[in-house]
């Protein structure tokens, strides 16, 4: 099953990148369903985050909830209100990073001293 998310995930870094160089190119249905899809990712990050967090470098895990609650929070009110957002754009960028910070979380999950031993 975790294959089939990080594929998902890496088809959105392509997506929102097309989506940050032609914004006016796109329904306001679409970018709300994108919107909505790249919050939803984001989300088994978050709690695996919140889950590990005594495991994994304090700083690193700061910064990444940090970023990572903002997307979550700027990609739900865009879903729900829809396009008009000035600089989308970097949004678009953002989220690109984001879901790529997905796929090297998991690529890369650093595991217990439990299950090291």
């Amino acid at each position: 099953m975790m294959i089939f998310y990080l594929i998902f995930c890496s088809l959105l870094i392509p997506v929102n990148l097309w989506a940050a160089i032609t914004p006016h190119l796109h329904s306001d249905l679409s970018m709300q369903i994108l919107h909505a899809t790249s919050t939803l990712v984001l989300l088994p990050l978050l709690a695996s985050l919140w889950i590990q967090r005594r495991h994994l470098n304090q700083f690193t895990g700061f910064v990444l909830g940090i970023f990572l609650c903002v997307m979550v929070v700027i990609n739900t009110w865009i879903a729900f209100m829809g396009m008009g957002v000035r600089n989308g754009w970097i949004d678009h960028i953002f989220l690109a990073l984001a879901a790529a910070s997905v796929e090297a979380y998991f690529l890369f999950m650093p595991t217990a001293a439990s299950e090291k031993a």
